[in-house]
């Protein structure tokens, strides 16, 4: 059944959407690093996803989707950063859950150590907006603050209606993830968003996010593998996404026709 609903989601998305051409290029999404001062792994994860992607050619930049810590405490924090400064190329940034809700300081600590908890960043043409998704309490649903909210729709509409942007969240916006995410998605459907991308399920998904391809991404951790490993996006007349395992070859998972014009 989930094979027959993917197909006919591809298929709607053939068929739906009209060509925008721009001059193709590659990034790298990084996601859950979950960096620790008790665990190893992680950091060691990140490290060999890091010496895998510089040896990359063509990669323009990468995105980090959130939890980058695992608790959200300085100490991790600073790892992560101290192992991400040593890319080759630029790196954005936003938290996840645990990197404001699983410490006391809630993301006082991200803000000092990385500036901020949002981006925005203009590329070949196509604007990458980034933002939290986090829970109100530790243990409730995602939530986005609606200044936020209206923080993106200015962002958005500065850009114009018709010009292309990627949306970068942590949480999937859908019922039983974020609280309000049709607050969002009705904001994001007026203008020509391409895709939101995230991760906090840990492996490689295409959702729909009420009309809006939802592309979710896999942890750098390795998990019960014995490699970690991170996605590759290749953007040009369609949106193609890799699985890149440490060391081995990337994996071609989705290749989604993009939207050029969805008003």
């Amino acid at each position: 059944m989930k094979k027959i609903y993917y197909f006919f989601f591809l298929l709607f998305f053939q068929f739906a959407f009209a060509a925008y051409a721009t001059e193709p290029f590659r990034f790298a999404l990084f996601s859950d690093l979950h960096i620790s001062t008790t665990n190893s792994i992680p950091s060691e994860d990140l490290q060999n996803a890091v010496i895998d992607v510089n040896k990359l050619q063509n990669v323009d930049f990468v995105i980090i989707s959130g939890d980058v810590s695992n608790l959200g405490d300085t100490l991790s924090l600073r790892m992560a950063k101290h192992m991400l400064q040593k890319l080759n190329m630029p790196y954005y940034i936003i938290p996840g859950n645990h990197d404001v809700k699983w410490y006391e300081s809630g993301d006082t600590n991200f803000r000092a150590i990385f500036g901020d908890t949002k981006f925005v960043f203009i590329h070949n043409g196509i604007e990458f907006v980034g933002l939290t998704t986090a829970p109100l309490n530790r243990s409730g649903l995602g939530h986005i603050q609606q200044e936020d909210i209206n923080w993106m729709k200015t962002i958005l509409e500065k850009a114009g209606r018709k010009e292309p942007s990627f949306v970068v969240t942590h949480y999937p916006l859908q019922t039983g993830d974020v609280d309000n995410w049709k607050d969002m998605a009705n904001v994001l459907r007026e203008y020509n968003v391409l895709a939101v991308l995230g991760g906090h399920y840990h492996r490689n998904v295409l959702l729909n996010y009420g009309g809006i391809p939802g592309i979710v991404s896999r942890s750098t951790l390795r998990a019960k593998d014995k490699v970690g490993g991170y996605s590759l996006f290749t953007v040009s007349d369609s949106i193609k996404v890799s699985e890149k395992r440490i060391g081995e070859q990337e994996e071609l998972w989705l290749n989604l026709p993009i939207n050029s014009e969805r008003k």
